[in-house]
């Protein structure tokens, strides 16, 4: 039996959750009486201009959106609790209840190791200006990775995130770090690459994905999922498209009868590096584009164009 490294954000308030419904500590017995902590905190416990309190761990909820914990390091911080050692965790006040922003392997330890209680800072903004914090922290110690970007982003209503996902979607491609997505055809797992292209050529993004889905290169799902979206092959297909430039549409076409299905992604692609990939892709079309037979088929078309036209 595997032993689990890591457990989402959903997994562990689920399982918080269940210990504060075995003590009864839900609905209005919550909120009221997290509210009147943070009542009378405001007239003790002030330290400058920080709002702090020593709360119950199970008292705080980890959103859904928080990125993956780490068994391990939150073990270790729970059993070995420092107050002097390890930053005062931030929790938002929200909607009645408390949200942890940054501190979650320190929550979830303190929980899993039966402490009473934490010392925690308070604050009081917009769940919006709370996801910002989160995103922009430069002290990360648990590596802040473009999944964990991407679903706090979305949550916090970014619009470049936003267009991300409703782009991807629209060609049936989930991002990592999406949820419950059914009937997809691939998952793209270039975040980073993705908001780039996002925020500087969302067209060209949108031919991509079209273009990758008409390839078909990701049918053997269960074995290949999410391969035909990867750095490299986006990045080699950017490449292709601009060398390209003013051709795309014959480009498109070349790609499209000369490279379709899985079977050749797989023998053909998936093991070639980013330079090898946009050299085997752009070769094919360059043949093609300089192919007598191409120039006929191109001049036969355009006679049959003509006269329909008549």
């Amino acid at each position: 039996m595997c032993k689990r490294v890591y457990l989402t954000a959903k997994e562990a308030e689920k399982e918080m959750q269940e210990a504060r419904k075995s003590d009864g500590f839900t609905g209005k017995m919550e909120t009221d009486y997290i509210a009147r902590m943070i009542k009378d905190a405001k007239r003790n416990s002030m330290v400058g201009d920080k709002l702090q309190l020593v709360v119950n761990p199970i008292y705080i909820h980890i959103p859904e959106w928080q990125r993956r914990l780490k068994l391990a390091k939150a073990y270790t911080i729970g059993n070995s609790y420092n107050k002097y050692k390890w930053d005062v965790p931030k929790v938002l006040f929200y909607k009645g209840k408390l949200w942890v922003i940054d501190g979650q392997h320190r929550i979830y330890g303190a929980f899993k190791a039966n402490m009473d209680s934490v010392v925690i800072e308070i604050m009081e903004c917009s769940l919006e200006e709370a996801i910002d914090l989160f995103i922009n922290q430069t002290k990360d110690r648990s590596g802040m990775q473009p999944m964990d970007i991407y679903k706090a982003a979305i949550a916090g209503h970014k619009a470049d995130y936003i267009a991300l996902q409703e782009t991807c979607h629209k060609h049936n491609v989930a991002v990592k770090g999406d949820e419950d997505i059914s009937n997809v055809v691939g998952t793209l797992t270039s975040i980073s690459d993705g908001i780039s292209l996002i925020r500087t050529n969302p067209e060209l993004f949108n031919s991509m994905l079209s273009l990758l889905g008409k390839l078909e290169w990701n049918g053997y799902a269960d074995s290949y999922n999410g391969k035909a979206y990867t750095a490299k092959i986006i990045r080699a297909l950017k490449m292709v498209y601009a060398y390209f430039d003013g051709r795309t549409e014959e480009m498109e076409d070349a790609l499209l009868e000369h490279c379709k299905g899985t079977e050749f992604f797989v023998e053909n692609v998936i093991d070639k590096t980013q330079a090898q990939i946009f050299d085997y892709l752009s070769g094919i079309v360059r043949y093609e584009m300089e192919s007598p037979l191409t120039q006929k088929k191109r001049n036969k078309k355009t006679k049959t164009t003509k006269v329909s036209a008549m």
